[in-house]
């Protein structure tokens, strides 16, 4: 990650606060939680920043009674969103998970999402649990991961992605025991590197300089 604090600015009064989020053009996200019911998130509007991300357009078709956990990760930088039953077994059948993650407004100029990683944690090898991750990247286009039943699973979306709209089908037969389903975002600062007409152009005005130079003496 780059260091940078999204938090809001702390200030005197919490009037004063709101009124600087709420300051016209658009309210800025605030912080996510490290931890939420889904019947929170999924609320109309519901949108919070982690790092230099945007999470929002939440909906679900699940047992609400579980969580969506938010964190990132303190040895890669990774922006980590998991859903997790929290003791409570998820609906028999299929349950959808969705919602978008975005560069925040506020992010250094070219920062992208480079990779998208699934992980799964079951209790039980059986029944399996399938876990379908269809993800759309606003640059990398069209992605889908399954796992069945545990398992880590990267993609990498070069070239990066400022936005993903991201929708998780979990298949669970009656008694599987599926603990949580986890989203990691690798991110990095795109930098341009000079093309090779430009370099050339460059030499040459070195060269130029170096001519002009030695007319000089």
């Amino acid at each position: 990650m780059n260091g940078r604090d999204t938090r809001p600015l702390a200030i005197g009064l919490a009037g004063g606060a709101v009124a600087l989020l709420m300051t016209a053009g658009e309210a800025r996200a605030a912080t996510c939680p490290a931890i939420d019911p889904l019947s929170v998130v999924a609320a109309p509007g519901f949108s919070c920043t982690l790092g230099d991300k945007v999470f929002s357009d939440f909906s679900f078709s699940t047992n609400l009674s579980t969580n969506v956990l938010f964190n990132i990760n303190p040895l890669t930088g990774d922006d980590v969103v998991t859903f997790s039953r929290g003791g409570t077994l998820y609906n028999t059948g299929a349950n959808k998970f969705d919602y978008m993650i975005s560069v925040a407004a506020g992010a250094p100029a070219g920062t992208t999402i480079v990779e998208h990683t699934l992980g799964v944690d079951v209790s039980t090898a059986t029944p399996p649990s399938t876990i379908t991750d269809h993800f759309k990247g606003d640059n990398s286009g069209n992605h889908v991961i399954t796992a069945t039943n545990g398992g880590t699973f990267a993609v990498p979306t070069l070239p990066g992605d400022t936005s993903q709209m991201v929708m998780i089908t979990a298949t669970q037969p009656a008694k599987a025991q599926l603990n949580s389903i986890s989203n990691d975002f690798a991110q990095v600062m795109e930098t341009s590197v000079p093309e090779p007409a430009s370099l050339s152009l460059f030499g040459l005005g070195l060269l130029g300089l170096g001519l002009a130079r030695r007319r000089r003496k």
